[in-house]
């Protein structure tokens, strides 16, 4: 008869490959939010360095373009990469592998 701890579970079960997908999905996720709130910050920044005020600017006007800002950024980081996103998920990658697999045990 066998003890229970002396069972040895394959290292890629379908439940450690589940947990990996569900990780690497919010990892994937997380990234390319901070993408586009890097993005939305330089747009914010590109937009403050006018060199002159129109003449028809105003705090609503101000208001809608930071939210403009915000879709865009949006847009952007979902389809043209700038590549932090990709750098975020590499660097980060190995850490939750590593976590998922002591979580297993």
């Amino acid at each position: 008869m066998s003890i229970i701890s002396d069972i040895k579970l394959p290292d890629q079960s379908s439940f450690s490959l589940f947990e990996r997908t569900r990780e690497d999905l919010e990892l994937s996720q997380v990234a390319e939010e901070f993408e586009a709130l890097f993005v939305a910050q330089m747009l914010k920044q590109a937009h403050k360095s006018k060199l002159a005020e129109g003449i028809f600017d105003s705090s609503s006007q101000k208001t809608y373009q930071s939210l403009l800002d915000q879709e865009w950024s949006r847009t952007l980081s979902t389809n043209a990469s700038f590549g932090i996103a990709e750098a975020i998920k590499l660097q980060f990658k190995n850490h939750i592998t590593k976590t998922v697999n002591t979580s297993d045990v």
